[in-house]
């Protein structure tokens, strides 16, 4: 609460306006007080009303209930993504070893906890098994308004999934994947991440009912996959649900132009995202379909 309080104080002081100016028409002087203070929370309402007038996104100031530094945090997630996109996990541990948060900067460490376990088990540090553990005392511990923060939950829970797969256990995997699903994919959000979040899980399902040849479902939740991309405009992996819709029509024995259909749309995608490895793939597999 005080690092809100502080963030308001700081931002006040560098537009040059005093307590009363700011809380002419949202509330009293000495409300805004108590506020900076960290003596109380302010209403949600009171809240927008100190953002537009101190010109900030509201989203800035929810963030600060949930970890000091906002800008600070936002750099070190960035690097660790960016080094996690890469598969670069020796860099993604040596960045959360340098990076001593204090304690209560709650979420934050939640991440890098979360983080650190998915970095070690990528590079065999710890086994599945133990990643699994780490994972669900994660989840176990956490408050729940805390660890739902940015959709944290929603990530390791996929993570636990996909470790399952990897271990073979596909029913504990799916089951992972379908509470997701079940709990989100119905549910309308203001936030257009959590689609991202939620595209990304219903790939790991198409991928995984695909590899145990289970081609109906894996194409159900491709073309599911395909409708959320076109609702949120989340277009990254929409190719490589096209691809896996024509996989799965080639094992039914679709229609031929279905097929065609299915493939010239995945090339479009691969080709528009300038993406060379399925380019290649596409042309190299499937060649036949392109004509």
């Amino acid at each position: 609460m005080k690092y809100l309080g502080l963030e308001i104080s700081k931002l006040r002081a560098d537009l040059g306006i005093s307590q009363k100016e700011l809380a002419k028409d949202i509330c009293t002087q000495s409300t805004i007080s108590r506020i900076e203070a960290g003596e109380v929370y302010p209403a949600i309402d009171t809240l927008l009303k100190i953002a537009l007038k101190l010109q900030v996104p509201v989203e800035y100031f929810i963030e600060m209930l949930f970890h000091k530094n906002v800008l600070e945090s936002e750099i070190l997630i960035k690097e660790i993504e960016s080094n996690l996109k890469v598969h670069n996990y020796k860099k993604v541990i040596s960045i959360i070893n340098a990076n001593k948060i204090e304690k209560d900067n709650i979420w934050l460490n939640l991440y890098l906890e979360y983080m650190l376990n998915a970095a070690q088990y990528s590079l065999k540090i710890i086994s599945p098994e133990e990643c699994i553990k780490r994972l669900k005392n994660i989840l176990s511990f956490s408050n729940q308004t805390t660890i739902q923060f940015r959709f944290l939950h929603i990530k390791i829970n996929n993570s636990i999934a996909n470790v399952y797969g990897e271990l073979g256990e596909i029913q504990k995997c799916l089951f992972y994947y379908n509470k997701i699903l079940k709990e989100h994919i119905h549910k309308n959000y203001n936030d257009y991440k959590i689609y991202e979040t939620l595209i990304i899980v219903i790939f790991n399902k198409c991928k995984t009912l695909y590899d145990i040849n289970d081609y109906d479902l894996a194409l159900e939740t491709a073309n599911l996959g395909i409708q959320k991309a076109k609702e949120s405009s989340f277009f990254f992996f929409t190719g490589q649900f096209l691809y896996y819709k024509g996989q799965c029509l080639e094992k039914k024995a679709a229609p031929i132009a279905e097929i065609k259909d299915a493939y010239k749309k995945a090339l479009f995608f691969f080709e528009f995202q300038e993406l060379p490895f399925y380019i290649q793939a596409i042309h190299q597999n499937k060649q036949q379909f392109l004509q």
